[in-house]
């Protein structure tokens, strides 16, 4: 049975009249009477009465309009739920961020952009650039703030916020810690505690590697970039990292962080599908941590 006969009788019912349900739901009375006609057809008994004034239920009418006002009455709870839901969504947002440096985005957003749009909700993702992009491409993230490749691919927007030139993190008391610039040919004996292969800082390391005829000495790869550092805080080998973002993480003391003499950059920014639709909060926040680009 259609919605739209269940409605046109409920009309018919309550104000007793075909003339003023047709009024009520802007269409033609020829047409209420017809679909009525039909429904007590399908139902195969009479749900009113006519005559020239006045429109009167049957005892059959009275069972099939409590039943038919339940279901109206659900229908409208369930389009008032999605509609809730549809709202609820354009002031949610979900970010993937890379470890360590995507914390300085997340400062930004909960100290300042959360204050001035607290209706938003966040659902952070820590993951590597790779899973930032998959988890993009498949959907289920809105915008990516990560390790830019070099060449992006076309399949995304990029909004470019910062680019940081890459260091040897190590212990001050490695006998390389008081150089100003280290070679790759230096690394060539150091224990590495390496990115995981889903990071676009291995990537570029193991070119580096590559291009020098090296083959790095790894001698661990920790998912968590806190473990990565806190290992080679307590001296047992040297990391990566990408500008200072490490001070942000721990206690950087002992620690030093020394450029190569060949300088490797690498670009933070922001990612999100070409052509999709981001929401009003993904806009805003978006809009918001470029305007505070410095502090990202």
């Amino acid at each position: 049975m259609e919605f739209r006969k269940m409605q046109y009788f409920e009309s018919v019912a309550r104000l007793s009249n075909f003339t003023k349900a047709a009024e009520e739901l802007h269409v033609a009375q020829p047409t209420i009477t017809t679909a009525i006609k039909r429904m007590e057809e399908e139902l195969g008994v009479p749900l009113l009465v006519r005559d020239k004034r006045n429109v009167v239920l049957t005892y059959e009418g009275e069972i099939f309009l409590e039943k038919v006002r339940d279901i109206l009455s659900r229908i409208d709870r369930a389009v008032a739920d999605m509609q809730a839901i549809a709202n609820g969504r354009e002031w949610a947002v979900n970010i993937g961020i890379v470890p360590i440096s995507g914390s300085r985005l997340l400062a930004v957003l909960y100290r300042g952009f959360s204050e001035k749009y607290p209706q938003v909700r966040y659902k952070i993702l820590e993951l590597g650039s790779y899973g930032i992009m998959d988890a993009i491409d498949a959907g289920e993230m809105d915008i990516g703030f990560l390790v830019l490749r070099d060449e992006t691919p076309e399949r995304y927007e990029v909004c470019r916020v910062r680019k940081s030139e890459l260091k040897i993190l190590m212990h001050i008391e490695n006998p390389l810690a008081c150089r100003e610039r280290i070679s790759i040919e230096d690394l060539r004996d150091q224990k590495l505690i390496y990115f995981p292969k889903h990071s676009f800082v291995r990537q570029k390391m193991d070119a580096e590697f590559e291009r020098c005829g090296i083959q790095p000495n790894i001698l661990a790869e920790p998912i968590q970039m806190v473990a990565v550092y806190n290992l080679v805080q307590r001296n047992v080998g040297v990391s990566f990292a990408v500008g200072d973002d490490y001070d942000a993480l721990i206690k950087s003391e002992d620690l030093v962080a020394i450029p190569l003499e060949e300088p490797i950059y690498c670009e933070m920014g922001f990612i999100w599908k070409k052509g999709g639709q981001l929401n009003q909060a993904a806009r805003k926040c978006l809009k918001y941590a470029m305007e505070h680009a410095e502090e990202v």
